[in-house]
């Protein structure tokens, strides 16, 4: 039987794991990432060393399983500059950092048309505004830098000695062309920027070289087993549970994410409103809703009544799903998509002295999936195509209060996914049809991707969600920033 090992650089942890074609994990490492010191810069060196570990440590399951080829994944919308001697020249900025908010302004005011063009508007979070950064506060650090990697990509070089990056990494980097699934040099120059330093793009399951010997030394792969470029996380974890179609997907980690994808060239209409990515699969581009506080908000409000997660998610469970419920906005850290603001602005309203504590529990996890369904019933509303599924992930299957909320409040019918491993499966659905055990990405997830579906709910908790989500539009709709 056929394997895949695949390597995924998170934010919080670098994992690796061994797949068969039928999506069967057969082995999983995990190495959590420090991020108390830093938490919206890391040192690659660390990824570099973990990964190095991680492989080593399943050295006897690799030996036995013989992997065809390595497949990468890892976090989007890094910076991290590489060298002419292959090292990094400094931390890698991630996502989270908000550093770049004066360029981003800078690039909104001076392009308003950036995200008719490139998919999304050059907000913080991505790469390119980070990157004007770079070159302007730091002009000594962006010379010495030959290449600008994304994390995974970063690990595909110090495996093969080889730069590139994939279509899904590369539209989130920015400014990349997605109907063309190109750089926009020409935009690159006019922002002062050397084209030179962005890696090529190849497809998520072109091959970026072979492991090298100096690589084969350190980890104890074979020299020569193929490396195939792989994707982002998120349109890794998009492959991964199965969204494409008519199946969404819906994660609650630290933020809460919404994915979908839909046929190449018609995500127009969605731009400024919802993230639009290019796919690893080149026959789609992904679309994403966010909460950027969506996970992350519970655990603020369990933190500030005293409460573990555990007891948190308990109490929550003890409050019934009713239409009179406070409504919470769960925009610690911005409200995200439709609004694609990130300005701080959560809030309570409604909250009557008949509340309870297991009531406020309850409201807050329903703040977060409302901000999702909001995006759910964007993306039907304007790509005129019907979502007849949704799996949860994360938080969303795992936890019963949040599972049953989920499931009152989107009229999808509700899956579950039997491998919660979402972007290794995906890398290794990249994998798999890299090195043609599966025809193509959509045959490939068939095969590798199962998923049940959940217990329903009843029809008084679906009635209550419906009026519980109407009063929650009714006062985000009232936010004005």
């Amino acid at each position: 039987m056929s394997a895949i090992l695949c390597i995924d650089i998170g934010t919080s942890r670098v994992k690796t794991a061994l797949v068969n074609e039928n999506g069967a994990m057969l082995c999983l490492r995990s190495e959590r990432i420090d991020r108390a010191a830093s938490p919206d810069t890391q040192d690659a060196l660390v990824w570099r060393e973990m990964t190095v570990r991680l492989l080593r440590s399943m050295s006897e399951d690799i030996r036995a399983a013989r992997p065809l080829a390595v497949s990468l994944t890892g976090n989007m919308h890094a910076l991290l500059g590489i060298g002419e001697d292959g090292l990094p020249v400094a931390d890698a900025v991630l996502w989270c950092s908000g550093a770049a908010s004066e360029e981003a302004a800078e690039l909104t005011a001076r392009y308003p048309g950036f995200a008719s063009k490139y998919g999304n508007a050059p907000t913080a979070v991505f790469a390119l505004p980070k990157l004007v950064r770079c070159a302007r506060k730091t002009p000594e650090l962006y010379r010495k830098t030959r290449c600008f990697l994304e994390p995974k990509d970063d690990i595909g070089y110090f495996l093969t000695g080889r730069f590139a990056t994939d279509p899904s990494d590369a539209s989130g980097v920015m400014p990349f062309l997605p109907d063309e699934r190109v750089w926009d040099a020409e935009m690159i120059r006019e922002l002062g920027l050397d084209p030179e330093k962005f890696p090529p793009v190849i497809e998520s399951a072109a091959l970026r070289g072979c492991v090298t010997k100096s690589a084969s030394d350190l980890t104890g792969l074979p020299q020569g087993l193929p490396v195939v470029c792989g994707a982002g996380d998120l349109a890794t974890a998009a492959l991964g549970c199965g969204a494409s179609g008519a199946t969404l997907s819906l994660t609650l980690g630290t933020a809460g994410q919404l994915l979908a994808s839909g046929p190449r060239g018609r995500w127009h209409g969605l731009a400024g409103k919802l993230f639009v990515f290019s796919h690893a699969d080149p026959a789609s581009d992904l679309y994403l809703g966010s909460v950027p506080g969506g996970g992350f908000s519970l655990e603020w409000e369990a933190a500030h009544r005293n409460l573990t997660m555990e007891a948190f998610f308990r109490a929550a469970e003890r409050a019934a799903l009713r239409a009179d419920l406070p409504v919470y906005l769960p925009y610690l850290l911005g409200r995200g998509a439709p609004y694609m603001d990130y300005i701080p602005c959560a809030s309570w309203s409604g909250i009557g002295s008949h509340h309870t504590q297991d009531d406020l529990c309850r409201a807050a996890v329903f703040g977060p999936l409302a901000a999702l369904r909001q995006s759910a019933d964007l993306l039907s509303e304007l790509t005129d195509h019907p979502f007849d599924s949704v799996v949860l992930q994360s938080l969303a299957c795992r936890e019963r209060a949040v599972r049953e909320t989920a499931c009152a409040l989107f009229p999808q019918k509700k899956l579950l996914p039997a491998n919660t491993e979402a972007s290794l499966l995906g890398a290794a659905v990249i994998g798999m049809t890299a090195m043609h055990v599966h025809a193509s990405m959509p045959e490939a997830v068939g095969r590798m991707v199962h998923v049940k579906e959940s217990e329903d709910v009843p029809e008084t908790e679906r009635e209550a969600a419906s009026a519980l989500f109407g009063r929650y539009l009714a006062e985000a709709g009232k936010i004005r920033l």
